[in-house]
Parts: structure tokens; C-alpha cells; sequence
């Protein structure tokens, strides 16, 4: 089996080395004094799952060799001089589940690359940043849950961690549109189709098209018509006029018109929507049927639409609703001129009535971490 040597510096600049098998699945330095480790190497351990440089003097540290590790589950870089590190190469390390950084010297860390997959410990101080296609993937209760806190003295934070959720305005002061744009394929290759409707509305409102953000299907589709030639604006305009048209196929199809703002629309060329929109709204309280059992009516098929969405969200109203609640909102609904529509059934569990509405699993979660107030 072929050696590998990993080679780090002492803060007198003195060289040393460790050697190793290439099929080794932990590599472990810790304590050893050291300023500077150069972990070329390691693109050759194809069967690392841990990398251990805890406790040494660490100030900076090039993590490209581990990019596209299909084995890596954990690196720890705890009790280090690290004032900055690049996490994007872990990016595209699909097992990663654990990275430890507490007491460094960070003051700040974008933990885009890992956000998705990994249970990440940080120190208490250091402010965290992600781009904004994750700013819905995970609610407060999960965010609280992946990213474990600690205080400078090792007790952990109780406090849920605050984000600071990055505009792509803002990235594209710094970045070319082809850094951004692997940026977010990167983050996308993590997700799953349950995570679609998520991902897709942190990207359309952190682009600027918050009006377009019920778009239903894969995120994906939107940048296809993007590529890394393009500028950032060149790139928004194919984003933004991709969406439109994907709507347009989406509300033709009986799909949601949810989280759709038409007066934002009106002055932009997302207006020919505006006309289907309405009279897809319409149509779906026309054909949206509210089951119910005794005085016990279940409200999951209205709040797939636009107006009963609004409505039972001004009313406070979940999932269920009781007794004189059910006339509140039958009133709000006349007083649009729409009907509520009931049907009494045997079992309020099972005999549950299709919806009139074609929407994914994914949106179906957001919309129930919308009404439970789940998000930061």
C-alpha cells in the first residue's frame, strides 16, 4: 500500500513529517506544535473518514485537498490560531457530518459549503454567515440542533445561533457571476427534492424576485439558462425571465399561486402572469373542499391557496379549526365573494379530500413551518 507524508512547520520554521497509509481512515495530529501543515497528501487517501489537526498553532489552512472526498465524515480544527478558513472545498464532500472549530481566533465564517449536511460546534463569537438560497432550509429548532455553540469558557451557548443570510447583490461586489453560480450548484447538489421549494425561495428573494417566489420544482431549472460566461445582471435577467416562464406552466398545470405578488409584478415583465393569476385564485377556493367532523374542520387544503392563506393567517387559524372559528373564516371568504366549501366525512384522519391545488411535498413543509412560526 503506497505512504503518504504530511508535512507541517513549528513557529521556528522547523519541518517535520508524519507518513501514513493512503487507505488510513484517520489521520490524527494533534499536538504537535504546529503552525503550518501542508495536507496535499491527503487527495490520495481515498478512505479517510477523520481528520484530526485539534490542538496545535494553526493560523491559516488550505482544506483543497479534501475537496471531493467521497469518505470524509469529520474534521476537527478545535484549539488552533485560525483567524479565517475556507470551507468550500468540504462543499463537495458528501458524508461530512461533523466539523469542529471552537477556540480559534475567527471572528467571522460563511459555513454556506457545510450548512446543509454537517453538525458544525463553533465558538459563541464568531458571526455566521450563508448565502441566501439556505435562508429557509432549516428552522430555528434544526438550526439550534446543527449548529452547537460554545462560550469561551467551553460551557455551550443556550441561545439558538443567528445567521446573517447573504444578498447575491452583495456577493457580486465581491465574485464574478461564474463564482457565484458554482456557488450555488455546489449548495444544490447537497439538497434534496424535499428541500426544492426552500432552496428555490432563499435563491429567487436573495436575487432580488421576492414577487417570484412561489415558483414550485426544482431550483435547478432556473439557472438553465445561465452560464459562467455571463455577467451577474446578464445572469439575473435569465433567471428572472426562466421563472416567469416555468410560472406560467406552473399555474396552467393547477399548480399554487402562492407567495405570487402581483403588485410587484405589474411593472416588470412578470405582468402577463398577472391575469392567470387572479382567475387561478379564484378557482382555487372555488374547488378547494374543507373537510370536516362534527364541529372539527381540517384546514390543510385552504391553506394551499392564496386567499385562504391570507385569511387563516390573519385569523391565527392552523391546521384545524373549531366551532364559531369556522364561520369567521367562511365571513372572510364571502366577503371576497368566494364560497367555503364543506364535506362532512367519517374520519377526520383518513377520509382526507385531494386538494384543488398541485403543490410539492417540500412547499407542503414550508407552509407547515410557516403556520408553527419555525423560522428565524
Amino acid at each position: 500500500m503506497d505512504e503518504i507524508t504530511i508535512r507541517y512547520w513549528s513557529p521556528h520554521g522547523r519541518q517535520e513529517e508524519t507518513k501514513y497509509k493512503s487507505n488510513d481512515k484517520n489521520i490524527d495530529l494533534t499536538m504537535r506544535a504546529a503552525k503550518q501543515v501542508d495536507l496535499l497528501d491527503l487527495s490520495k487517501c481515498t478512505s479517510l473518514m477523520i481528520l484530526n489537526l485539534s490542538n496545535n498553532l494553526l493560523e491559516d489552512l488550505d482544506l483543497s485537498p479534501l475537496s471531493g472526498n467521497q469518505s470524509l465524515t469529520e474534521v476537527n480544527l478545535e484549539n488552533n490560531h485560525l483567524a479565517f478558513i475556507d470551507l468550500w472545498p468540504l462543499g463537495n464532500c458528501p458524508f461530512l457530518g461533523r466539523l469542529k472549530l471552537t477556540h480559534n481566533r475567527l471572528q467571522k465564517l460563511d459555513i454556506t459549503p457545510v450548512l446543509a449536511k454537517v453538525q458544525a460546534l463553533i465558538d459563541s463569537s464568531v458571526v455566521i454567515s450563508a448565502d441566501s438560497v439556505l435562508r429557509y432550509l432549516l428552522t430555528s429548532h434544526e438550526l439550534a440542533e446543527r449548529f452547537l455553540l460554545v462560550r469561551p469558557d467551553r460551557a455551550p451557548w443556550a441561545a439558538a445561533p443567528v445567521l446573517m443570510w447573504v444578498t447575491y447583490d452583495d456577493l457580486a461586489k465581491k465574485y464574478d457571476w461564474c463564482v457565484i453560480r458554482e456557488r450555488i450548484l455546489t449548495v444544490l447538489k447537497q439538497t434534496t427534492e424535499n428541500d426544492w421549494y426552500q432552496i428555490q425561495r432563499g435563491l429567487l428573494i436573495g436575487l432580488g424576485m421576492e414577487e417570484l417566489a412561489g415558483f414550485d420544482g426544482n431550483p435547478v431549472n432556473l439557472l438553465d439558462t445561465t452560464d459562467n460566461t455571463m455577467d451577474f445582471e446578464e445572469a439575473r435577467r435569465e433567471i428572472f425571465d426562466c421563472t416567469v416562464e416555468l410560472l406560467d406552466h406552473q399555474i396552467e398545470n393547477e399548480g399554487p399561486t402562492l407567495f405570487l405578488d402581483i403588485e410587484r409584478m405589474r411593472d416588470t415583465r412578470a405582468s402577463k402572469l398577472i391575469g392567470k393569476i387572479v382567475d387561478a385564485r379564484r378557482r382555487e377556493i372555488e374547488d378547494t373542499v374543507v373537510p370536516m367532523k362534527g364541529s372539527i374542520a381540517l384546514m390543510n387544503n385552504l391553506w394551499l391557496t392564496h386567499y385562504g392563506y391570507r385569511i387563516l393567517e390573519a385569523l391565527d387559524v392552523g391546521l384545524r379549526q373549531f366551532g364559531a372559528g369556522i364561520e369567521k373564516v367562511r365571513a372572510s371568504l364571502e366577503d371576497l365573494g368566494l364560497p367555503l366549501k364543506t364535506f362532512e366525512v367519517e374520519s377526520i384522519e383518513n377520509d382526507i379530500i385531494e386538494p384543488a391545488v398541485v403543490v410539492s411535498r417540500s412547499m407542503k413543509r414550508f407552509i407547515h413551518s410557516q403556520i408553527e412560526k419555525a423560522y428565524l
